[in-house]
């Protein structure tokens, strides 16, 4: 078989904007406002055949019958008008309003002059006020460096389209409707005529402030996100002749708080200097809104998006449980049963994320770490721990030598109600890992997303021109380090499987692993560069 193809594409971007500078008084005005334009074209053709008349002849035109071809073109266009004003009082006080109208094809057929349905604007204002020049105790302090304080306010519009994605499409169907008659078939993916842009509408607050000679340095920023119209494929009825539909759907709300701390220098002690950097941040999501009548919409990978919940929710299966939380098992054999309902878990975005940067220079040596750490997140090892367990090479499995047990936390109805199982040993023993009862509770492979990791460490050494003796005209200086990337890793005890910052997909549906993952890595490295 032989194929053969070519694509072709161009972009074409043009930019047009003016500024405006204007001071009066103690006021500074700065104006923008500009144009920009932006069409892309792209086109495919493939033409092959899996049936040639020459076995050593790779060419489509020594074939037997038609040969298989395919065409696509593409095009979109969009234009931007945008604008911003800034006044600035006596340096201290500043405020700004922006402004962006676009009109994007990818929201109605090319040939659709309607412009309220391609196009949408999104402004912004922010304000700041300078306290350490505004405030004269502030500004003559021998403790403040500098304090500022700033709000703004935002909505941003995104359209989450490819081009010409508003038609229901028709392919060619193989021996439809029978021999050689040429059928049609259309997509499993139901399009609207019309969308309505993504939209984000963003809230900050936050100061900024400097001590002692800005030695101490300190940032924090709450916001506040509501994410609105979401384009997201939702299942459908095959009875329509569509298994999913493209809508807008989706609508939630991210909430966080950002700290920066930074200590340059923490001590400078002669010919010793320490710099330490930290952030901290905290964030979370709720779902708000799907789509009239849906409250939960599975989006693969056992993630689920789900109204009141964080996105993205594990739904998962378990034991069936009493009303303590108890895993009820059978009062004859020890064993538990699987709930065939899946409930949600956990979710697969940390809540918690530290950033940690050490910097310690002597004389011509420099060394540095980073670390940091995400919490809050739980990780659904199912494929991994599964194929483990059934081998018997998993740590789980190893528990009680192997030998019969009394299930963890359980208990079992004695008649006229559940009492804790405190000694009915679960038959099979070992056996038991390999089994359907087993593997088939999901939450046995939930396991808390938590993880410390360095990063990365490196330790440098300046060589001075002087040891290059007759060469230093020409070598004026050389730099060379030593660095590791990725060198230590420490996880929870329940996390006995692998990486949580590895999983099976690069797609939204996170936080699952599997026996095919690429294991994580430690890279080490050294470098000299030579100062000319």
């Amino acid at each position: 078989q032989v194929g053969d193809g070519i694509s072709t594409s161009s972009r074409i971007n043009s930019e047009f904007f003016a500024t405006i500078r204007k001071k009066a008084g103690n006021f500074d005005f700065n104006a923008l406002v500009g144009q920009s334009f932006r069409e892309d074209n792209s086109k495919n053709i493939n033409v092959s055949s899996n049936n040639l008349a020459f076995p050593t002849l790779f060419n489509v035109i020594g074939r037997k019958g038609e040969p298989g071809a395919s065409e696509s073109n593409f095009k979109s266009r969009l234009q931007r008008f945008f604008g911003k004003l800034s006044v600035g009082y006596n340096n201290w006080a500043f405020a700004e309003v922006t402004g962006s109208y676009d009109m994007n094809s990818r929201l109605a057929y090319y040939y659709d002059f309607d412009f309220k349905a391609i196009s949408f604007f999104y402004p912004g204002a922010s304000l700041s006020v300078l306290l350490s020049e505004a405030i004269p105790a502030i500004k003559n302090s021998k403790v403040i460096s500098y304090f500022k304080i700033r709000a703004a306010k935002s909505k941003t519009g995104n359209v989450n389209l490819g081009t010409q994605a508003l038609e229901n499409t028709y392919g060619l169907g193989g021996g439809f409707p029978y021999g050689s008659l040429v059928g049609y078939t259309s997509g499993n993916v139901l399009r609207l005529p019309k969308y309505t842009p993504e939209f984000v509408k963003n809230n900050e607050i936050g100061f900024e402030l400097g001590l002692l000679k800005n030695r101490i340095n300190l940032e924090a920023t709450y916001y506040t996100q509501n994410n609105s119209d979401q384009i997201v494929q939702v299942q459908y009825s095959g009875a329509t002749g569509f298994t999913s539909a493209l809508l807008n759907a989706a609508s939630f709300t991210n909430d966080g708080f950002e700290f920066d701390l930074r200590l340059t220098p923490l001590v400078k002690i002669r010919d010793v200097s320490i710099d330490f950097k930290a952030n901290y941040t905290y964030q979370t999501n709720e779902v708000t809104q799907i789509i009239e009548g849906v409250d939960e919409l599975g989006i693969g990978n056992a993630n689920y998006v789900i109204v009141g919940k964080p996105a993205y929710t594990f739904q998962l299966t378990d034991y069936v449980r009493d009303d303590q939380g108890r895993v009820i098992v059978n009062s004859s054999t020890g064993l538990p049963t699987v709930d065939p309902v899946i409930k949600p878990f956990g979710h697969t975005q940390p809540n918690h994320l530290i950033g940690l940067n050490l910097n310690i220079s002597w004389k011509d040596l420099t060394f540095s770490a980073v670390a940091d750490y995400r919490g809050g997140a739980q990780i659904y090892t199912g494929n991994l721990g599964t194929g483990m367990d059934f081998s018997g090479i998993s740590k789980r499995s190893a528990q009680n030598s192997r030998q019969p047990f009394i299930m963890p936390n359980s208990s079992y109805w004695d008649g006229s109600k559940y009492v804790d199982n405190t000694s009915i040993y679960m038959t099979g023993g070992y056996n038991f890992w390999s089994q359907a009862t087993n593997q088939n509770a999901n939450t046995n492979y939930l396991v808390s997303g938590d993880f410390w990791k360095i990063r990365e460490m490196s330790l440098s050494y300046n060589i001075p021109a002087k040891v290059f003796g007759f060469t230093k005209n020409a070598i004026k200086g050389a730099t060379f380090t030593l660095s590791g990337r990725n060198l230590f890793m420490f996880l929870p005890k329940t996390n006995e499987w692998t990486d949580p910052e590895f999983a099976n997909t690069t797609g939204n549906a996170q936080g699952v692993s599997g026996l095919d993952n690429t294991p994580p890595t430690r890279i080490f490295g050294a470098t000299l560069n030579l100062n000319l």
